[in-house]
This record gives C-alpha cells, structure tokens and sequence, in this order.
C-alpha cells in the first residue's frame, strides 16, 4: 500500500465514521424530539436535529470524495 493509498483510506474511514456517528446521533435527537415534540428543550433539539444531519451528509459526502480522490 503505499503512502497516498494509505491517506485517501484513513481519510475516507474517518470521514465515514464520522458521518455514521452523526447519523445515529440525529436519529437519536430525532426519536426524543418524536417524544416530547413541545417540550422546554424542543428548540434546540429541532436545531441539533438540523446540525446533526447536516454533519452526517457532509462527513459522508467527503468520505466519498476521499474514497475516488484521483492523485
């Protein structure tokens, strides 16, 4: 494997796993806001839920360009 091979996979790991964590977490945010939709924290959780997903599509957005990154 050599040096750029290696890059571009550390790369496109970290960003993957770092999109698939932020999914989880929007799923989570999701199913307590599902729960208590007028509840005091309901804001910020509607604005974590944004964040969360907006994180997971551009980890995983750049994993995939990590992933066919042409040298």
């Amino acid at each position: 494997m050599t040096s750029s091979t290696r890059s571009r996979f550390v790369s496109a790991s970290v960003f993957a796993i770092s999109g698939i964590v932020a999914a989880f977490s929007a799923v989570t945010v999701a199913s307590v806001l599902v729960d208590n939709p007028k509840g005091p924290d309901a804001h910020g959780q509607a604005l974590a839920l944004v964040a969360c997903t907006g994180l997971a599509g551009t980890c995983l957005a750049l994993a995939a360009g990590a992933a066919v990154d042409a040298d």
